[in-house]
């Protein structure tokens, strides 16, 4: 019996074994680095929504305990925050004017607290206000204590710096202290205006407008950087000057 052998075969099977694995391992390779860059991306962005919701959390307890301070008398208050890869200080100055047709007025500047992330994305406390501001846009998200009716009530949380700023690029705890320094009741029977000079002006405008019910004048209506309401002819402004440190 004659055995007959077909040349190449076995040669053939060879190499088209070896190609299948190079392009299977190839295939592999290249899943591999398409999830890691595509998860790792994901996995950053969550992490870095989540510190700055964490972040948003301190803040509202800030507020709350600078609310002891403003209306329930509290002499001070210390709110701890974890800060992440990101600074703690204080931002643009603030003021708000209260004045009537009888030339009374009432004034206070003060220095909002700002954390900044490191994507430029911030939480700023103003005047007992909470907004997220992404570029020049500011949303509110905890309101001040303005209320309106028979009464208006104005009260001005005038924060001011008695420390630098804390930066970290890794987890820190900081301590932010307030105290109070001063407090004073001042009241307007004549027709009151309220202007609010601020780089997020155009929030105050929405919340003055929509939630406490005054006629205004701000960015809708072409003003720069300015808010101008009408709050009526019987209004108490309730000020507390609130030294904030930082360490």
């Amino acid at each position: 019996m004659r055995s007959v052998r077909v040349g190449g075969l076995g040669d053939g099977r060879a190499v088209s074994d070896t190609l299948g694995f190079v392009l299977v391992f190839g295939i592999i390779v290249s899943t591999v680095a398409v999830v890691y860059v595509g998860g790792f991306d994901a996995l950053t962005s969550a992490r870095d929504a989540q510190q700055f919701e964490n972040t948003e959390r301190a803040f509202e307890v800030l507020d709350a305990n600078v609310e002891d301070l403003a209306v329930r008398g509290a002499p001070s208050r210390t709110t701890e925050l974890s800060l992440t890869d990101g600074r703690l200080g204080f931002g643009e100055e603030v003021t708000f004017n209260v004045s009537t047709a009888d030339s009374g007025y009432y004034e206070a500047t003060i220095r909002p607290l700002v954390y900044r992330a490191d994507d430029g994305d911030r939480i700023v406390f103003s005047n007992g206000a909470l907004f997220r501001q992404y570029g020049e846009n500011a949303v509110l998200f905890g309101e001040p204590r303005v209320t309106a009716g028979d009464r208006t009530l104005v009260p001005l949380v005038d924060t001011r710096a008695a420390s630098s700023g804390v930066s970290t690029d890794d987890t820190r705890r900081v301590l932010v202290q307030t105290e109070v320094d001063t407090r004073d009741v001042s009241r307007f029977r004549a027709a009151t205006n309220l202007t609010v000079e601020s780089p997020r002006a155009a929030a105050w405008e929405q919340y003055l407008t929509e939630d406490v019910g005054a006629t205004c004048e701000g960015p809708s209506d072409g003003r720069t950087g300015e808010v101008e309401c009408a709050l009526g002819d019987d209004v108490y402004v309730q000020a507390v000057s609130v030294g904030v440190e930082l360490s």
